[in-house]
């Protein structure tokens, strides 16, 4: 028989279907959930292999999915519920193999008017009381857009909408009218804004401009409709707020605090950190700021007040009160000034949206499970929410000769691959779930090698293809180093210590591993490291401060690394030991060697005209091979570039989309 659970939840679908859009309330469907072999799919519909390899086989069968050139299968569980639905509405829904659907006998317009109920005292909860509590009655969450671009940086004056969009790899101003459509560009004269916050009265936003990787940039100012831009000062800041009187700006940039004048003169500094700040909000009354600091070590934030004197001096206490998780993603105070909303990431990686009136916090449930609860930005009885959809990777195969795509390994999600030396094999991360997963090179054969909330980047194999060398990051803790057999087994850590370690990479003769930091123990500081494998000792690269993305040459006479702030290609010639530029402008953050090691390929999503290039070690000669435009249009852009065994530049391609949902209420 088939379980409880699951006839709830073939009734939860049923009743979507049902309910439609009439009641003015959306759900967000959560990230769909992928079963990789007939024994997961067995197991998820409670039956045996053979079964449902049987139910597949029918006409109009349990859908499942083949990778193309091998045996491997999968299917998604939303897929698998929608079959059983279909089966149950059918004339045979009552003679699948050992699985008595069961028949619904409801008044339906009951059960739709009790389901709505529901769900609006779900969301009344989302609510927090204090001795002068506001919540929603009654409520209401709609989704906004629909328009598949991914979105930052949610701005609102409650008449329109203003945002970031990725766009061929830039960022840009949009805005759009509170029905979500259309959107419209903000021009401006530089290649990537980001936008920082809309004056009180709606006419006016701030925004910094950048050029590659750089997480702070010059300070503007824009009318909200479009026009020239004006120079804010000589201010440089990553993050930069309006009080709520529009006389002053608070400009973070990297561990320090800010206080402008409006025009962006007379900066005084209102206090200066060891960790950078992460997240900037003045308080309600305009006398403090509420701010976040990012340990880079074990990656979590922690929330304090600062009070802003006459000087702009004053010293930081902790925030109180919030309690929950690793805080905080974003957050902002509601309209009415006592109510304080932030956005939580729990030890599942899931969203939590909390609220906060007067001293006290709890956790509050969304009305659907939201992985990626982005942004959040109030209005009056309403809060503004930018949630996206779990992003999916795929993974395309540039014919150099034949100038086309191909899909390569179709259905799987996954970036970040690497063929083992003799082409056999490859290693990849699920973009799913951040998973780290061996198979063959067709695909077959997949073994999943970590299991969520283990996060998995870059990984690389050993020479002799018998080990694996990852970076991962559990909850709360730093980007480390791992080792694990092909076929499984135990992790081991390659070093000691506690820094966030970047991408690994192996020398030919296995012997070493060199990594950059992806985080230095000081801010904006990194270097390049070499690790011996046998006793994890680490030693430093001479003359690598501030290099990243750390790359051996096939030949081993070679590592090469990237300058970031700079942009410059770096290369080390091992026998020498001596750095040179060979190639500036780079504004990505892939580096792939050539098979001969006579030309590196790199790429440089972040400008008008979005490259891969390969760049000759001799001389430095650059060829762009790969167009990146194409690719990087409203659903998402490159994330990652390679190469397979033969040369052949291999791309993950993000699709992802972030949509604005409004959370409304009647305050009494």
């Amino acid at each position: 028989m088939i379980s409880s659970h699951r006839k709830l939840q073939i009734l939860a679908a049923e009743l979507k279907v049902i309910l439609g859009d009439s009641n003015n309330v959306e759900d967000n469907p959560a990230p769909r959930v992928r079963l990789d072999s007939w024994k997961d799919i067995a197991s998820y519909l409670k039956k045996h292999e053979r079964t449902v390899i049987r139910w597949e086989k029918r006409k109009n069968g349990l859908p499942v999915h083949r990778v193309p050139g091998g045996q491997a299968v999968f299917a998604y569980t939303d897929e698998i519920d929608a079959w059983l639905i279909s089966q149950n509405r059918g004339d045979d829904a009552d003679k699948i193999e050992g699985t008595k659907l069961p028949r619904y006998s409801v008044n339906w317009k009951w059960l739709a008017l009790g389901c709505l109920i529901a769900i609006t005292l779900v969301i009344v909860a989302l609510v927090v009381h204090s001795p002068a509590p506001a919540f929603l009655e009654p409520p209401g969450f709609k989704q906004l857009t629909d328009d598949g671009y991914p979105k930052s940086a949610l701005r609102t004056d409650g008449t329109t909408l203003y945002f970031n969009v990725t766009e061929s790899g830039r960022q840009v101003l949009m805005s759009a009218p509170m029905s979500g459509s259309p959107i419209r560009s903000i021009e401006t004269p530089f290649s990537n804004v980001a936008l920082q916050d809309l004056s009180s009265d709606g006419r006016t936003l701030l925004f910094t401009s950048f050029e590659g990787l750089a997480h702070e940039g010059d300070l503007w100012a824009i009318p909200a409709q479009g026009g020239t831009p004006n120079r804010m000062g000589g201010a440089v800041c990553n993050l930069a707020r309006w009080s709520p009187d529009n006389r002053r700006i608070a400009c973070a940039m990297r561990t320090t605090i800010s206080v402008l004048d409006a025009d962006g003169s007379n900066s005084r500094t209102a206090g200066s950190y060891s960790l950078p700040v992460g997240q900037l909000a003045w308080t309600p009354d305009g006398m403090g700021l509420r701010f976040a600091l990012q340990d880079t070590t074990p990656f979590i934030y922690s929330m304090w007040d600062l009070q802003i004197n006459k000087e702009g001096n004053s010293t930081p206490t902790p925030a109180s009160g919030l309690a929950f998780g690793s805080c905080c993603a974003d957050f902002t105070w509601l309209k009415d000034g006592k109510t304080f909303a932030y956005v939580a990431i729990g030890a599942d990686g899931q969203a939590h949206l909390m609220m906060q009136a007067g001293r006290t916090s709890r956790e509050v449930q969304f009305p659907s499970k939201v992985r990626f609860l982005a942004g959040l930005s109030p209005a009056k009885n309403a809060l503004y929410l930018l949630i996206g959809n779990a992003p999916r990777g795929e993974l395309l195969k540039f014919n150099v000769k034949q100038g086309s795509f191909r899909t390569f390994l179709p259905g799987l999600s996954a970036d970040y691959v690497s063929f083992s030396r003799d082409g056999q094999w490859v290693t990849y991360t699920n973009t799913m779930d951040n998973s780290l997963w061996r198979s063959r090179a067709d695909g077959s054969d997949g073994m999943q090698l970590t299991k969520p909330p283990t996060e998995v980047q870059v990984s690389s194999w050993s020479p002799d293809g018998r080990r694996i060398a990852f970076m991962k990051r559990d909850p709360g803790r730093p980007w480390r180093i791992y080792l694990i057999g092909r076929d499984g087994g135990p992790e081991q850590a390659a070093s000691d210590g506690n820094d966030n370690q970047g991408g690994p990479s192996w020398s030919p003769d296995g012997k070493s591993i060199v990594y950059g930091n992806v985080y230095g123990e000081q801010p904006q500081d990194g270097w390049l490291r070499r690790v011996d494998v046998t006793s994890g000792r680490v030693a430093i690269i001479p003359e690598s401060r501030n290099l990243r993305t750390a790359r051996w040459s096939p030949d081993s006479r070679y590592i090469a690394a990237l300058r970031w702030q700079s942009r410059e290609l770096m290369l080390l010639d091992t026998r020498t030991e001596q750095w040179r530029v060979l190639a500036d402008a780079i504004t990505g953050d892939n580096l792939a060697w050539a098979s001969d090691s006579q030309s590196l390929y790199v790429d440089s999503p972040r400008q008008e005209r979005p490259v891969v290039e390969r760049v000759r070690i001799p001389d430095g000669q650059r060829t762009t091979v790969v167009n990146l435009a194409p690719l990087q249009g409203a659903f998402g852009g490159t994330t990652w570039i390679g190469l397979t065994p033969d040369n052949s530049p291999i791309l993950a391609r993000l699709v992802t989309a972030s949509e604005i949902h409004a959370l409304k209420w009647a305050a009494r």
